[in-house]
């Protein structure tokens, strides 16, 4: 019951949402500060990048890996580039997206292979493991 309200509530917040202010991690670019960007874009914004085809390591994508893709696929530009695609394939099935990731471009450390290889276990394990690597990160950047 609870999932299903957390889902509803997500759909509302992205019809509420503009299109427009879902670019958010590309702000400098339309004049727009991110505070005044949409809601999906906000609870979509990493602290630390991503690679193409995973669910960004936002809260967002802890709590629907789906919806996650969904705005990245706007943020990163739509069909036009390679991880755009990914992301919409990501919005079809978040663990097909990082297997085709794999084959297409194989990653070049092993650190990146695992993250693929999680991904298509378990999407949110992914954003799980990327959220606490940025918080390792902004902890050791703050001393």
């Amino acid at each position: 019951m609870y999932r299903t309200l957390v889902v509803f509530a997500l759909l509302a917040a992205m019809c509420l949402a503009h299109t427009g202010a879902c670019l958010a991690q590309n702000a400098a670019f339309l004049n727009r500060t991110p505070q005044k960007a949409g809601l999906l874009a906000r609870l979509n914004r990493s602290r630390l990048p991503t690679l193409p085809g995973l669910p960004t390591a936002s809260p967002l994508g802890l709590i629907a890996p789906r919806l996650s893709n969904a705005a990245s696929l706007v943020q990163l530009g739509g069909m036009r580039s390679q991880a755009g695609r990914l992301s919409a394939l990501g919005i079809l099935s978040p663990r097909v997206s990082p297997l085709v990731a794999l084959v297409r471009t194989p990653p070049k450390t092993r650190q990146a292979r695992f993250l693929y290889g999680l991904t298509i276990l378990s999407p949110r394990a992914t954003v799980l493991v990327g959220m606490l690597q940025a918080s390792r990160g902004l902890a050791s950047s703050l001393n």
